[in-house]
């Protein structure tokens, strides 16, 4: 006997279906829904409102209701919001929906009695019926998001039948709710028995497991610093788990790149080896998982989105992943491929039963792509525990979705576009919609300056572009039109909620770009939503200072640094000040770069990896280094994953490797090179980012904000990016290696704070050497 259940719903929750049926994309929402607060669908809703209470005093918006539901061993609190209770004889409750494509909307509930939208109305009327005695009407309005016409569309109500329904719905939410509790139990009685997934903890690995432990059980939300190598994520995985399975929680744990996914995923399968039946589902962007040559959901375009969830009921697909337990993206693809449905919608019903979702950052904070499934409601959200991998990269990947641009090039690209299917009509007024937009933004062009933007203009063009749109709303998303539509959107969306924060600049020849400095008061509310976070990275420091741009400030939130386990004479850690990167003394000083590079390198024959701040100085490095019985590489500009692989591969097969590269780069974060894979890293100067307006705007704001411009914009960022990418040199207790930073910057209070603890004891100065050649060679002398 599991005790009287207990339930708490929305409104829309509670008349969901519990098992979604028919196609995906029935309701016709598309890719703007109502639940993005960026979208017009909530700004059109609010201003819907405010007008029908203006026209009468008597009308009322956003009316709280609520209403407890008994049964037997049952009970379950339903409430939430009318849209609108309008005054008359009957009073009318209204609900508003908003979506790119209304008549597939109206379409769809005229066709299904006992669609989502008419049953919320009929929720809503019905306990306003309980509440009162008195029977109200039933109404939709659906007001399109492209020209913002409105239809409305009468809901017949019949409160006695209508109860019938939400007895029977209630019982349906009893057995879901028992079946749920048992799941619970399960999981709960699974993280009783969970073991550490490798036999022997490394001491670091021990304190990291403590730490995690503490932070989660005390409610705090943690910033915690460990040296790469030292397998961050299973001793933070583990603990987490341990929490997330007594408290009914799920994990997602967050990479900035998917190449980090595999990490977590090794974690979950060493857990299940050792007989823990912890599920997990790995996510990948809908785009990269679509096997369609466009992504195009609409079931009458895509056969594996037509009938989707009748399908998924009956093929045993998600019952075949739960009992598979780790399931990667590729397997998750290989699944839909056997039954033939879509991989990005069944990887999303796979993760509602793991234990651990593993993704992108997007799909747990980005404004846009987040899982309304896990985030979009506070009961759901409340239920959730972030993780956050090499988390340094965070507020700069949140500032970047508030920092939209619009380009004459991009523009240019969209006339020169054929249109599929061919258009004569709608071919001219996009052409002529698109002189419109590029007359607006050759009106801005001249030098790179900071713009007082009027955004008036902007948005009447969106509003005129959304109304071409309404008369073909059936367009795939690679349609010049969708394109301009989405892409002109995004820009006005950040327009609208523009504060100190957005810089407006204008950058030749053709880029009218904002720039976010700040999104923390974004990520402050999904981190102070969820049940907790962990945001963990070889480098955090300073904490307040990522405490700040990660949303945490205000939030009680635990610090901590956990040292290296490995010996430090297995390290050896210079600064050379006498070698300068600045820009200025470039040409003197690039050839005696190379002769350093050309001196040390050959104290010891091996790989090594070399990191410049920028392109520019690398390429201008490499015609200077010669380094006889050395393989010399060099990342690419705009590298494919392939050839990235290919450099990697070098080091992991080869011996005397030389691979030049750029800090904040994919080469310098998240890749292994274990032993002789790696043995040193040389680190050219700070990646400091270079000055322009946009930057400058970012140091203004955060001068004036904390009193730290250069700091947040220059020194703390560059400063992470070196740390980051020296880190890869030491990866297990066996391994030693040489890390030199050429450049005196790095001896500088603020960057030096940001170093790993034991690197230098008092002072950065113990780095320095006064006879590097002899200290290098006595450190190579050393091993075995």
């Amino acid at each position: 006997d599991m005790g009287k259940a207990l339930g708490d719903l929305g409104v829309r929750e509670f008349v969901a279906p519990l098992e979604p049926s028919g196609s995906i994309d029935m309701g016709g929402q598309g890719a703007l829904t109502e639940d993005d607060p960026l979208s017009m669908g909530a700004r059109l809703h609010a201003r819907t409102q405010k007008r029908l209470l203006k026209e009468d005093p008597a009308h009322q918006s956003e009316v709280p209701v609520q209403i407890m539901l008994e049964r037997p061993g049952f009970s379950c609190r339903v409430r939430g919001r009318m849209d609108l209770l309008l005054a008359g004889d009957p009073e009318v409750v209204e609900e508003i929906k908003t979506g790119t494509r209304p008549h597939v909307i109206l379409q769809a509930v005229r066709a299904d009695s006992e669609h989502p939208f008419a049953l919320q109305t009929r929720m809503y009327a019905w306990i306003r019926w309980r509440d009162t005695g008195t029977i109200p009407a039933c109404r939709l309005r659906v007001i399109s998001l492209l020209d913002e016409t409105e239809e409305l569309l009468e809901l017949d109500f019949d409160p006695l039948a209508f109860s019938s329904w939400v007895a029977g719905r209630l019982q349906a939410l009893h057995e879901a709710a028992l079946k749920a509790q048992a799941r619970t139990e399960e999981r709960r009685c699974l993280g009783t028995r969970l073991s550490f997934p490798f036999p022997d903890p490394r001491p670091g690995q021990a304190e990291l497991v403590a730490r995690v432990a503490a932070a989660l059980e005390a409610g705090r939300r943690l910033l915690l610093q460990a040296p790469t190598g030292l397998g961050k994520t299973a001793a933070i995985l583990f603990p987490a788990l341990t929490h997330a399975l007594a408290k009914d929680l799920r994990i997602f744990y967050g990479t900035p790149r998917n190449s980090q996914h595999a990490v977590a995923e090794d974690c979950v399968r060493r857990m299940r080896a050792a007989g823990h039946a912890v599920r997990s589902v790995t996510l990948r962007a809908k785009e990269r998982m679509c096997t369609q040559p466009e992504v195009n959901c609409r079931p009458e375009v895509c056969p594996r989105a037509d009938l989707y969830y009748d399908r998924l009921k009956t093929c045993g697909a998600l019952e075949a992943l739960a009992a598979q337990g780790c399931c990667s993206s590729a397997e998750i693809a290989e699944m839909a491929d056997h039954h033939q449905l879509c991989p990005f919608e069944l990887s999303l019903d796979a993760a509602v039963q793991a234990d651990v979702v593993i993704g992108d950052y997007n799909y747990a904070f980005s404004p846009k792509a987040s899982l309304q499934r896990f985030f979009g409601q506070p009961e759901t959200c409340a239920r959730q525990l972030i993780l956050v991998d090499e988390a340094h990269n965070l507020p700069a990947r949140a500032a970047d979705w508030f920092s939209p641009a619009l380009e004459l090039s991009w523009l240019e690209g969209l006339k020169k576009q054929r249109l599929q299917p061919p258009n004569r009509g709608l071919k001219t007024r996009l052409n002529a919609q698109l002189k419109r937009c590029l007359a607006l933004l050759q009106e801005l062009a001249g030098d790179h300056r900071v713009l007082d933007l009027d955004p008036l203009p902007f948005y009447g063009e969106e509003h005129r572009i959304g109304r071409i749109l309404a008369t073909a709303p059936e367009l795939p998303l690679s349609h010049p039109l969708v394109a301009l539509y989405h892409g002109w959107s995004a820009f006005t969306a950040v327009l609208r909620i523009r504060t100190a924060a957005h810089a407006v600049t204008w950058i030749p020849p053709g880029r009218l770009q904002i720039t976010c400095a700040d999104a923390a008061d974004h990520l402050a509310l999904r981190m102070g939503a969820v049940a907790n976070a962990v945001l963990f990275s070889g480098t955090l420091k300073p904490f307040e200072f990522q405490q700040r741009l990660s949303g945490l400030a205000g939030l009680s939130t635990a610090e901590a640094e956990v040292g290296s386990p490995f010996p430090a004479a297995h390290r050896k850690v210079l600064v050379v000040p006498q070698l300068s990167t600045l820009y200025r003394l470039r040409d003197r000083e690039v050839p005696r770069i190379a002769h350093f590079l050309q001196r040390v390198l050959p104290l010891r024959f091996g790989n090594y990896f070399l990191f410049f701040p920028s392109f520019d100085l690398l390429e201008q490095t490499l015609p200077h280094l010669h380094l006889p019985g050395f393989r010399v590489l060099a990342q690419p500009r705009r590298a494919t994953p392939a050839q990235l692989q290919d450099l990697l591969a070098a080091l992991r097969t080869d011996q005397g490797v030389v691979v030049l590269a750029v800090q904040g780069g994919s080469l310098s974060e998240g890749i292994d090179c274990p032993g002789e894979a790696l043995i040193g890293c040389v680190v050219v100067g700070p990646p400091l980012p270079r000055f322009d307006l946009e930057r400058d705007h970012i140091r203004n704001y955060f001068q004036q904000k904390y009193g730290l411009g250069q700091q947040y914009a220059y020194t703390f960022p560059a400063a992470a990016k070196a740390i980051q990418a020296a880190g890869r040199v030491i990866r297990t207790p066996a391994d030693r290696g040489l890390l030199v930073f050429l450049d005196g910057r790095f001896l500088e209070p603020e960057t030096a704070g940001c170093f790993p603890q034991g690197w230098f004891q008092d002072s950065p100065r113990e780095l320095v050497s006064s006879a590097i050649l002899a200290d290098i060679q006595a450190f190579w002398a050393l091993e075995g």
